[in-house]
């Protein structure tokens, strides 16, 4: 059919002699086909116009001058598929036209503006876009962010950066694509921030993806500089990596599963200097690693995030078989104090002799009252060192409840259990320990008898004083000293004349040096206490 009977057509009062023209006319195209096609972008039937503006859309780059003509007094609003026309032909000449109905009233019509300009990927719809970015509905607001990263202009950071505390997720998603798209540095640490703390799980992926993308443009090099041979390459780029800090987190995490093993004890070591939450879950990985080295570097990483899931993490690398990762994993539980405690009791009950006893350490060392029933418990442990470290941590935790049961471990068959007993309730310093310690002063072996006369010596009761004095003529130079120790913890000021003689030099004294080393300090300390309290110092002998 001719233009000219399809151009007529075209005023037909039936809609569907009015669509059956448009469509002919899309198959014809053409300029002429493009100028009668815009008669009908104004159709009182929606489906006619909007097939019209399809038309168009098909026809291309030759509707744009007639398109343009026709809407140069266009003073209606705009439509969905008018807007999206304008968008799909991708003429600059469309912005100022689309700027100017960023505040029609239809929200689905200011959302296919937003996608227009964006298609259009001119930095001349900047101004208009970031209206729509302030838009009071989600869905204009995610459309005009879409198109702002499309267009890929850094001066539509900050507002985006706003955008990731909007309520609506699919804003917050919106926002992290666009910013991925632009690469600006600057929206790093808030994209890790919120990969790492949204509540939103799509959320917090977006996030993700779109600092990797930000990241891997700025730190693509330095990653591909750790698999260098040489060490000062190594160095460098990690010391990058290092000063880049929380924006390096993403493309690191990636590196937990690279196959060169010095690649990912690197990357696991750099994300713990950081210390960023973010990167917990690959440090979970690397704690599973085959590589010891890399699952070294994991207990230590997991150590300086403070963050109650890495108790847990670390607890599973108390149970590792190499003694370097557990021992890590140990430093580590403490340096995260008491939010490690409930991950380090249940522990308490494992299978593994070896577990059992890094536990106890741990908790000795972290000096936790609130667990001193429970190492109680590990007094009676079939495995002896079981036992010998819960000596240990009771006594550095220093509760008087653990007394009577210290008291009872001086009995136990195991001579090093006896020994670390005594230690403890000298730490204590209780004097329901005066008479059981006395006891174990005839115990056969040396270090228990050295250990019990040290503990009575802090403990302080008077009543020791013969049994130190005892000592002083000991052939074990060990309980000499221990001895000399326990009498200045006595104030034994009137004994100055013996430790005097005592601390001579050889040959004069002939006590083993260790013995005249400990005489020569209680003179000097038992000196001062005399003056202090005005007491006049014995005559040496």
């Amino acid at each position: 059919m001719a233009l000219r009977g399809l151009v007529e057509r075209l005023s037909s009062r039936e809609p569907s002699v009015r669509l059956h023209a448009v469509e002919k006319l899309e198959r014809l195209g053409g300029r002429e086909a493009a100028g009668a096609l815009v008669l009908v972008l104004g159709d009182r039937d929606p489906g006619v116009r909007n097939r019209a503006a399809e038309a168009l859309a098909t026809v291309g780059a030759e509707a744009v001058d007639p398109l343009h003509e026709y809407l140069r007094n266009w003073d209606e609003p705009l439509y969905p598929e008018l807007s999206r026309l304008l968008g799909r032909l991708r003429s600059p000449r469309s912005i100022e036209l689309l700027a100017g109905h960023v505040a029609d009233r239809d929200p689905e019509t200011r959302a296919a503006t937003a996608e227009a300009l964006g298609r259009i990927g001119s930095p001349e719809a900047l101004p208009a876009l970031l209206e729509l970015l302030r838009d009071l509905v989600a869905r204009v607001r995610s459309a005009a962010a879409g198109a702002l990263g499309t267009i890929g202009d850094s001066r539509a950071v900050e507002p985006l950066l706003d955008e990731l505390a909007d309520d609506d997720p699919a804003m917050r998603i919106a926002a992290c694509q666009a910013l991925g798209a632009i690469g600006d540095a600057r929206s790093t640490v808030p994209l890790t921030r919120l990969a790492g703390e949204d509540p939103n799980p799509d959320v917090r992926t977006a996030a993700e993806a779109a600092v990797r993308r930000v990241s891997t443009r700025d730190t693509g090099p330095l990653l591909r500089q750790l698999a260098s041979e040489r060490a000062a390459e190594r160095i460098a780029a990690m010391n990058a990596l290092l000063d880049r800090g929380r924006a390096a987190v993403m493309p690191l995490r990636d590196l937990i599963r690279h196959q060169n093993p010095m690649v990912r004890a690197a990357a696991v070591e750099i994300l713990g200097a950081i210390g960023d939450p973010a990167a917990i879950d690959s440090l979970a990985v690397a704690g599973r690693d085959l590589d010891d080295r890399v699952a070294l570097g994991a207990a230590g990483a997991l150590g300086r995030i403070r963050h109650p899931r890495c108790s847990d993490l670390l607890a599973e690398l108390l149970e590792h078989d190499n003694p370097s990762v557990a021992g890590a994993a140990a430093n580590g539980l403490e340096r995260l104090g008491e939010d490690a405690l409930d991950a380090l009791v249940r522990l308490l009950g494992s299978q593994r002799a070896e577990t059992r006893i890094r536990v106890t350490d741990v908790l000795g060392r972290l000096r936790h009252k609130g667990s001193c029933r429970r190492l109680v418990a590990g007094l009676r442990d079939p495995t002896p060192w079981v036992r010998v470290v819960s000596c240990q941590a009771l006594g550095e935790i220093g509760e008087g409840q653990a007394v009577p049961e210290l008291i009872r471990a001086l009995g136990d068959r195991d001579t090093l259990v006896r020994a670390m007993a005594a230690e403890a309730l000298g730490k204590l310093a209780d004097y329901r320990a005066t008479m059981p310690l006395i006891e174990r002063l005839k115990d056969g072996n040396d270090i228990v008898r050295v250990n019990a006369l040290r503990a009575l010596g802090t403990i302080g009761n008077p009543v020791v004083r013969p049994y130190l004095e005892a000592e002083l003529d000991s052939p074990n130079p060990e309980l000499q000293v221990a001895a000399i120790e326990g009498l200045v913890s006595l104030r034994a000021a009137d004994l100055l004349p013996r430790l005097s003689r005592l601390a001579r030099p050889w040959p004069m004294s002939r006590a083993p040096r260790a013995a005249r080393d400990a005489a020569r300090r209680a003179v000097d300390r038992l000196g001062a206490i005399a003056l202090e309290t005005g007491e006049k110092p014995p005559a040496g002998g």
